[in-house]
């Protein structure tokens, strides 16, 4: 859940970039957008390097489910 918050605060920081971009400073905007917008990219877990450890806890987690339901 605190990555979904993390994720969604990285998403709304680009567009305050393109906000300050738009109506104030061009090159603070631009520099927050970018800044924010590879950030938000290494986020997803092809770059992180960590998705067969995520992978093998949802499957732990399948199975704790279904041995829950028995």
């Amino acid at each position: 859940m605190i990555r979904a918050i993390y994720f969604s605060l990285h998403f709304a920081m680009i567009f305050l970039g393109v906000v300050l971009a738009i109506h104030f400073d061009f090159w603070i905007g631009v520099a927050i957008a970018i800044t924010f917008t590879l950030k938000w990219f290494f986020m997803f877990p092809q770059h992180e390097g960590r998705s067969t450890r995520l992978d093998e806890s949802f499957e732990r987690n399948k199975q704790m489910e279904f041995k829950f339901d028995k």
